[in-house]
C-alpha cells in the first residue's frame, strides 16, 4: 500500500488483487468545510426570495432551506477530485468505473470513504525464448481435388425441365394456396413460382411425401402440421391445408468434368491447368490453417508459462458482446434464445474468453518488452498493399483510412503480427509428419472461378 497527501486529500491505494485497486481517502473537515463555504455563497448570490432582492436573503436562511443539497454536491464533488488525484498521482489505468464504499461522514469529523475499481494488470511476459510448436504438412490429395472439382460441378449444374414423375433430388416449381380455419382458400396468401428441392432435409416432410411421383400440371392438396417449435409463432402447433399446383418438374444436370468444363470457368484454360489451379488454392488455404494453428500455440504454450490475472470487467464484457451476436444469428434463423439458452452459452465461453484476454495481455507485453513498433511508413505500405488486393483505388483507401478508425486497426494488426512473427522465430519447430493439414470445405467453388 502507498500513502501519501495529494492536494487537501490524504490518499492511499492498495492492490488486494493484480486487476483491482482500492483508492483510500480522507478529507480533512477544514478542506471539506471550505467547499461546503463555497458552495453557500454561491447560493446566497443565486438565491431570490418574496420580500428580499436577488442575492439578498440572510445566509443563515438560505443554508437553512439548502443545507441538506449542498452537503450531498459538496460531497459529490469532493469523489471525482480525490479520484482524479489518485489516477494521476498513483498512475492508475481504470478500466470501469469506481464503485463508492466504507462512507463515513459525521458532523466536525474527516470525511473518508474508499474507491473500488478495476485496472489493466500490470504484466510482464517470461520464458517466451524457444516456445515447443508442432506444424502439420500440407499435401494435397488428387482425391482432394476431384472433391473440389465435384463441388464446382454442383455450382455450375442446371435445372431442366423433364416429363415424368418427381423424384428426390428433382426441384419442384409450385403454386401454393393456403387455407384458413374454415377450408376456404385464401388467395390474398397465394405464393406463386415456389422453388422446392424433393428430398431436402430441410422442408417439411408433409411436402417430401405429398410430392413424391408429382407430375407437371397436377393438382394436389397438402397437409401441413407445423411443429411446435416451428420459427414462425403464428404457425407453431397448427395444421395447415394448401392447394398445390406444380407447374414444372425439373432434374439436375450437371456437366462433365472436361476442358469444356475448365474453358467456361476460365476461357482457354484445360482441365490440367484448372487442377493445377484448385491444387495451388488448396495448398494456400491449408498453410494459412497451418499459420493459424501455429498462432494459437504460441498463444496456449504462452499462457502455460505465465500467470496472467484477467479483469471480471472484461470478461463480462467479452461475454455479453458474445451473447449479443447469438441473439443476431438466433434472430435471424427464426429462432428465440431462452434465459436458460444464455446462461449455458455464457458458462461455454467463458474459457474463451479468458484466454483471449490473457493472449491480448501477454502479446502486448511481448511487444512492450521487445520494443517491437509500427511507423506511418510501415501502415502506408499495409494499406497500399490492402488497396491492391482487393482492387480499391489507393488514393481513395489512403483518405479513408485517414478519416476513420481504420489506421488504428491496421496499426494493431500490423503490431500483433510482428509480436507473433517475433515468438515463431524464436521458437522451436517440429514437422508432425504424423499429421497432414487436408482441404476442407471453407474454400468455396465460387472463390476459384476467377
Amino acid at each position: 500500500m502507498s500513502e501519501q497527501k495529494t492536494g487537501p486529500f490524504q490518499i492511499s491505494v492498495e492492490s488486494p488483487e493484480a486487476w483491482q485497486r482500492v483508492v483510500k481517502v480522507l478529507v480533512p473537515r477544514t478542506e471539506y468545510d471550505r467547499q461546503y463555504q463555497q458552495r453557500l455563497t454561491a447560493a446566497v448570490r443565486d438565491h431570490q426570495r418574496p420580500g428580499f432582492r436577488k442575492g439578498k436573503t440572510p445566509r443563515s436562511l438560505v443554508e437553512k432551506e439548502q443545507a441538506g443539497r449542498l452537503r450531498v454536491d459538496t460531497f459529490e464533488g469532493l469523489v471525482p477530485q480525490a479520484y482524479r488525484a489518485a489516477v494521476i498521482e498513483h498512475r492508475l489505468y481504470p478500466i470501469t468505473e469506481p464503485q463508492l464504499e466504507n462512507l463515513v461522514f459525521e458532523d466536525g469529523q474527516d470525511l473518508t470513504f474508499e474507491l473500488k475499481v478495476e485496472v489493466r494488470p500490470e504484466v510482464e511476459v517470461t520464458d517466451y525464448e524457444g516456445l515447443p510448436l508442432r506444424e502439420r504438412q500440407v499435401e494435397i490429395t488428387s482425391a482432394e481435388v476431384d472433391e473440389f472439382l465435384d463441388r464446382l460441378r454442383e455450382h455450375q449444374a442446371v435445372f431442366e425441365a423433364v416429363d415424368r414423375p418427381a423424384a428426390d433430388g428433382d426441384q419442384l416449381v409450385l403454386d401454393l394456396v393456403p387455407r384458413g380455419d374454415d377450408g376456404e382458400l385464401q388467395e390474398d396468401r397465394r405464393m406463386s413460382a415456389q422453388h422446392l428441392l424433393l428430398g431436402g432435409e430441410n422442408n417439411l416432410p408433409a411436402f417430401n411425401e405429398a410430392l413424391q411421383g408429382a407430375t407437371a400440371g397436377q393438382d394436389l392438396e397438402i397437409s401441413v402440421d407445423y411443429p411446435d417449435d416451428y420459427p414462425s409463432e403464428a404457425l407453431r402447433g397448427r395444421t395447415v391445408g394448401f392447394a398445390c399446383h406444380v407447374v414444372k418438374v425439373e432434374q439436375k444436370v450437371t456437366p462433365e468434368v472436361d476442358d469444356a468444363f475448365a474453358s467456361r470457368l476460365q476461357e482457354g484454360q484445360t482441365l490440367l491447368e484448372l487442377r493445377g489451379r484448385i491444387r495451388e488454392t488448396l495448398e494456400s488455404e491449408a498453410k494459412k490453417r497451418v499459420a493459424q494453428e501455429l498462432d494459437a500455440q504460441v498463444v496456449e504454450r504462452l499462457i502455460e508459462r505465465n500467470e496472467v490475472p484477467v479483469p471480471p470487467s472484461m470478461i463480462e464484457s467479452w461475454l455479453q458482446s458474445a451473447v449479443q451476436e447469438l441473439h443476431q444469428r438466433a434472430s435471424q434463423a427464426g429462432r428465440e434464445v431462452t434465459e436458460g439458452d444464455v446462461a449455458q452459452y455464457r458458462e461455454a465461453a467463458r474459457p474463451e474468453a479468458e484466454r483471449q484476454i490473457k493472449a491480448i495481455f501477454l502479446l502486448e507485453a511481448v511487444r512492450r518488452q521487445e520494443q517491437i513498433t509500427v511507423t506511418d511508413e510501415d501502415i502506408a505500405a499495409r494499406v497500399d498493399e490492402v488497396a491492391a488486393e482487393h482492387g480499391f483505388d489507393r488514393d481513395k483507401y489512403r483518405e479513408y483510412v485517414e478519416k476513420g478508425e481504420e489506421k488504428d486497426r491496421i496499426r494493431h494488426d500490423l503490431l500483433e503480427r510482428r509480436a507473433y512473427d517475433f515468438l515463431l522465430s524464436r521458437a522451436v519447430v517440429t514437422l508432425a509428419e504424423d499429421e497432414v493439414a487436408r482441404a476442407e470445405d471453407e474454400v468455396t467453388p465460387a472463390e476459384d472461378e476467377g
